[in-house]
């Protein structure tokens, strides 16, 4: 009997149906994967797979992971308690589809079920999402990153993750047993730096929040429920259009490329549905224009959601109430305005003439949305004290856990006959995955293995497989001599420096964040000698390939999603960033260095003794930046670059727009002065104060930089807010905390005269916490030199165990005055909070005080989720 309705069982045949001849590639193997499934919703299911998985997906997967996941899903709907009364859309887009955000496609499900089927056993929806995040809790917890994203068995091998893997794998354990479950992301924060991603549940009464890996007794709870209620744009994802009405929905849908994106926001926050309308010059309409909504975060501005115009030359969005950037370019002219959404909802946008942009610096008040907490549930006392509890408890089994990973990856460390000090972080990085590491390096005895190893981000340790490895290390033997031939003639003489450039830029498997994928013996037989001989003649010839025999079809990828390099040969269909990576792919397999650069995500050839750039060869000068002032502006804190440029919009529309270089680390500034290399072009330089109200006053310029460079430095401009902006002064009345013996310690007697005190209430292992301490930890030169004294307040002396302050404690205890103290957090920290007019509810609360009157007198507090806040802190210190 059939499961799923006949509407979807046509939908399913429609996609795919559409997408035949992009699938012609694959057509036998799909024609026999279809045959081997016995039932009818099976084969809807694979086949609505086939036709709306993102196309990278459908060539870089294998069928039979696909089909399994088919089986799986009706499996569930006809059994999962959770799932077959759901209605028939919620199924299809958050139980049945295989793909979350832009993780590895890995078929998770069985190893999930496995842990979690007799545990959630007989209990209600509501009851099995906050088990199942329990248990998400006893095996992974926060840990920053970089931006690959980790597949859940990954994190589920190493017992951590960022918040975008954290909410991958709740959702992914959810899914495993049939509850409905989606991901949540705010693309950038309007009131603070960074963005964050969290979970939805569907309980059978609607969707409910909650923090992946932070479990609490209650959904519809979470250290970000104030921080959403502040979100300009808060959206999830699906991989299909079943069910979906584009015209009636028109300001919560959009497409971007085989996706559909869904706008949430104002279930978390006050809204406004903001209409954009461009205008040529003379005032006619301009049908399908790519329109960017920006933010200021990280000192830059940045794009939270991209539109089409329609016929009408309009396009609408549900957002925050809040100051955004809007932009449209129209041919080669670029038209924008800055607006505040808690003013206006409708904007035209006309070209402005040339002369129109002011020459120097211009100064724009960003405003954050007002304080507004999103819907949630209150807790009992008891219940509070029953989850703090439960969770001590997850801390601690998964601390455990992760311990028994290092101990075995240690001894097979031992066990591997390879250096033992040379291999112990590569098996320390894997953790659970550390026998992959051992069958990689024990195949043979070649010193290129452990060298390859050393050219993988430590992430990549934890879902590495041998077999990948082992493609990538065979086909660089095969090209190593050639390499070394090329380097030569391309001006490398230095024998160490060439074997260098080899490890770094031909047997390094990896170009940027792609997924680690097998190619190198695939694009060896792929191409013929005379082939290959061109490409090492002109390594031109390969991107010259690449563009005349791929072509991109927006309607069946997502943008920012790298498919592998035989996916990409396989199927002729290859978008902005798989192309890229298939050009580092193709060099390297024929000992040709090449990379993809870690500031623009150009892509880059070694020639003539140095990279150049492939898709716009182009001259680059030395561009000055001055700034007299101290504290020197930090990049990505203080100050960021914009390069003006052309591209194409997620849903493929062609654009104009100005895209930040991440040049964090190579902008620094030394004695008043910053060298940065720029291509010539026009580039927009801002600055941004972050005030304590979430406020940011920006400053920024237009700098053209041609051949000759600029003519004299780029003086910054970083606004100062006034004290008043920034500082309070209240008296906080006596409080009493416990120190280590459990005697009484009155934090008034911490302060020296005429010195800050920073005290921060803390909940080690939760994310606002961890980041708060990482802050510290790099900022305590800074804090040192402010003369700065710090107590940190935790509940128990168990908490000193957390490995992120367990870190950050000796490294602030070498250069400044650290006191640690307790206390119950039963009521002293809210009572705090309540006093300096910060939210109550939320962790860390930190608190900038000094003496006076013989009273605390707080100047400042931040409380909950504010990335910056030391940074703010050390700066608020200089104006005491």
């Amino acid at each position: 009997m059939s499961l799923l309705s006949p509407a979807f069982h046509a939908y399913a045949d429609e996609r795919l149906s559409e997408r035949s001849a992009l699938l012609a590639p694959l057509s036998d193997m799909i024609e026999e994967t279809l045959a081997s499934l016995k039932d009818e919703d099976e084969r809807a299911l694979l086949k609505s797979y086939l036709g709306t998985l993102p196309l990278t997906d459908v060539f870089d997967t294998s069928l039979a992971v696909l089909a399994s996941f088919a089986r799986q899903s009706r499996e569930l709907r006809a059994e999962s308690p959770w799932c077959k009364d759901v209605p028939e859309d919620v199924f299809v887009h958050f139980v049945a589809y295989p793909r979350v955000n832009n993780e590895p496609l890995e078929d998770a499900w069985p190893t999930f079920r496995a842990h979690l089927s007799e545990r959630l056993d007989g209990l209600d929806a509501e009851a099995a999402v906050l088990e199942a995040n329990y248990w998400c809790c006893e095996t992974a917890t926060y840990q920053a990153s970089d931006g690959r994203t980790l597949g859940p068995l990954g994190v589920l091998a190493s017992g951590d993750g960022r918040c975008g893997e954290e909410s991958t794998y709740l959702v992914t354990a959810l899914r495993s047993v049939g509850i409905p479950a989606r991901q949540l992301y705010t693309p950038w924060w309007a009131h603070c730096d960074d963005n964050h991603a969290w979970v939805e549940a569907y309980t059978g009464d609607g969707w409910h929040y909650l923090g992946a890996c932070e479990p609490d007794q209650q959904l519809d709870r979470g250290w970000f429920t104030a921080a959403s209620g502040r979100a300009m744009l808060v959206h999830t994802r699906l991989f299909g259009d079943y069910g979906c009405d584009f015209e009636r929905d028109a300001h919560l849908l959009a497409r971007e490329g085989s996706q559909v994106i869904v706008n949430l926001t104002e279930r978390y926050a006050p809204t406004t549905t903001l209409t954009v309308h461009v205008r040529d010059m003379l005032g006619a309409p301009v049908a399908g224009s790519a329109v960017r909504l920006q933010l200021v975060n990280e000192a830059g501005w940045r794009d939270i959601a991209s539109l089409v115009t329609d016929g009408r030359g309009s396009a609408s969005i549900v957002v925050g109430e809040g100051t955004l950037r809007v932009a449209a370019s129209i041919g080669e002219r670029l038209c924008q305005q800055v607006i505040s959404t808690a003013e206006t909802s409708e904007v035209t946008l006309v070209p402005e003439p040339e002369d129109s942009q002011p020459a120097g610096w211009e100064e724009i008040d960003v405003h954050a949305p007002a304080d507004h907490p999103a819907p949630s549930r209150p807790v009992t006392p008891e219940q509070a004290a029953l989850g703090r509890r439960r969770k001590h408890e997850a801390d601690a089994m998964r601390t455990e856990r992760v311990a028994g990973y290092v101990a075995a990856a240690r001894e097979l460390a031992h066990e591997c006959g390879r250096d033992y000090e040379t291999c112990l972080p590569f098996f320390e990085h894997a953790f659970a995955n550390a026998p992959e590491v051992a069958r990689f390096l024990t195949t043979d005895d070649g010193e290129d293995r452990a060298q390859l190893l050393s050219t993988l981000t430590t992430k990549d340790f934890r879902d590495l497989r041998a077999s990948i490895l082992e493609d990538h290390v065979q086909g660089s033997r095969l090209v190593h001599a050639d390499a070394l031939s090329y380097l030569e003639r391309e001006g490398v003489d230095d024998a160490e420096r060439a074997e260098g450039l080899y490890r770094r830029y031909v047997l390094c498997p990896r170009g940027h964040f792609e997924h680690l994928s097998a190619y190198r013996s695939f694009i060896r037989v792929f191409f013929d000698e005379e082939q290959v001989a061109a490409f090492r003649e002109d390594p031109m010839a390969v991107w010259s390939y690449i563009c005349e025999n791929t072509s991109i079809d927006v309607r069946h990828h997502v943008k920012k999603l790298v498919g592998t390099p035989v996916g990409a040969l396989v199927s002729g269909q290859a978008g902005e960033f798989t192309r890229r990576a298939l050009f580092v792919a193709i060099c390297r397999t024929f000992g040709i260095p090449a990379r993809i650069s870690t500031i623009d995500l150009g892509i880059e050839y070694f020639s003539h003794g140095g990279f150049v750039p492939v898709e716009r060869p182009e001259c680059t000068v030395g561009v000055t930046f001055s700034y007299d002032e101290t504290p020197a502006p930090g990049y990505f804190h203080d100050w960021t670059i914009a390069r003006l440029k052309r591209d194409n919009a997620p849903s493929g529309a062609p654009r104009l727009g100005f895209d930040t270089l991440d040049l964090f680390g190579k902008a620094e500034f030394e004695n008043g002065v910053c060298q940065v290399g720029l291509p010539v072009g026009t580039y927009l330089v801002t600055t941004s104060s972050r005030l304590p109200s979430g406020d940011s006053q920006v400053a920024e310029r237009l700098v053209s930089v041609g051949e000759g460079g600029v003519a004299e430095p780029v003086e910054l401009v970083v606004r100062q807010p006034a004290v008043d902006q920034m500082l309070e002064d209240i008296s906080v009345e006596e409080f009493e905390l416990r120190d280590g013996c459990g005697d009484a310690l009155d934090p008034a007697s911490t302060i020296v005269e005429g010195r800050p005190l920073v005290t921060a209430f803390l909940e080690p292992g939760m994310e606002p916490t961890e980041h708060l301490l990482n802050e510290m930890r790099e900022e305590r030169e800074r804090l040192a030199e402010a003369g700065a004294s710090l107590l940190l307040v935790v509940r128990d002396e168990s908490e000193l165990a957390d490995p992120t302050l367990s870190r950050t404690l000796p490294a602030l205890e070498d250069v400044t005055d650290v006191t640690v103290a307790f206390d119950d957090f039963s009521e002293l920290p809210e009572r705090l909070a309540r006093r300096m007019f910060v939210n109550p509810e939320k962790l860390p609360l930190c608190i900038l005080a000094t003496a006076g009157e013989g009273a605390f007198r707080g100047r400042y507090a931040a409380a909950g989720y504010n990335v910056g806040t030391v940074d703010l802190m050390l700066k608020l210190m200089t104006l005491l």
